[in-house]
């Protein structure tokens, strides 16, 4: 039990830095979702300009 205790103390520490690890995780997980929401939308929004001009 306090081998997981002082895991918590260590993250709770960890993300109240300005520089911590755990945030440089979350930049990177919501950059690279973002990369992928933007690169899989272009052939979206493509599509349904195509559709649009077939009316």
């Amino acid at each position: 039990m306090s081998k997981l205790e002082s895991k918590l103390e260590a993250l709770l520490e960890d993300v109240n830095q300005e520089d911590g690890h755990t945030l440089r995780i979350m930049s990177k997980m919501t950059d690279s979702m973002y990369l992928l929401i933007k690169w899989a939308g272009i052939p979206f929004v493509i599509y349904l300009f195509l559709e649009i001009m077939r009316w």
